[in-house]
Parts: structure tokens; C-alpha cells; sequence
């Protein structure tokens, strides 16, 4: 079975192989696999959550499409993109307290940087 690490590279390489535009983008954004349970009895669903900063957001929504179309040929549900510089901007959110290692990979994702030349 694999692991969820090596299903996020190989859903990070396949959307690259597929547009290379798209791969650009995921450098700059946070990917992860998420497990949740629905239903009785409980079904595992699988889905590729891809955090982006403000700034990115719009054009990694762009690629939505792509994006499940991938997820789904790895045999994962979905793929969801989410705006990670609102989340830890909401003042209502607990992820600090509820998953503070997330929390922080979230302020990395969302800090600005500048390419060097």
C-alpha cells in the first residue's frame, strides 16, 4: 500500500507531466492527502487538499479540473483547493490548537517570497 507522502509526489508529478504551468504553481503551495470517514458503516473517502497562498489562489483554481481529473486517475475521490493565507487568517478557526503542525506549514506557504535571479 502506499504511503500518503508518495501518493501526494506522485499526484504532484503527474499534474506537472500533464501541464507543466500547473507544476509551476504547486512549488509555491502545500498538498495533502485527506482521510475522512462517511457514512455507516464508515466508508473511507480520500481527497488531495492543495493549499495555496492569496496571491496564487485564483490561478491554482484555474486548474481545479485538472487537478481532479488527476486525483481521480490515482484512485482518490477528489481534489479540493483551498486559500491557506484566509485560514490562518480566520480569527474563528481552531487549526492552531487542532493540528498546529499544518498551522505552521501554512504560514510558510503564505509568506511572499521573491525568486532569486
Amino acid at each position: 500500500m502506499l504511503t500518503e507522502e508518495v501518493l501526494v509526489q506522485k499526484f504532484i508529478s503527474v499534474a506537472t507531466e500533464r501541464c507543466s504551468k500547473l507544476g509551476e504553481l504547486l512549488q509555491y503551495c502545500h498538498v495533502e492527502l485527506v482521510n475522512s470517514y462517511w457514512g455507516c458503516p464508515s466508508k473511507l473517502i480520500q481527497h488531495f487538499a492543495v493549499f495555496s497562498p492569496n496571491l496564487l489562489f485564483a490561478s491554482v483554481n484555474d486548474y481545479k479540473d485538472l487537478l481532479r481529473g488527476t486525483a481521480r486517475d490515482l484512485g482518490i475521490s477528489d481534489a479540493i483547493c483551498m486559500n491557506a493565507t484566509r485560514i490562518i487568517r480566520d480569527p474563528a478557526s481552531t487549526l492552531k490548537k487542532r493540528n498546529p503542525i499544518l498551522w505552521l506549514e501554512l504560514h510558510y506557504v503564505s509568506v511572499p517570497t521573491r525568486k532569486c535571479n
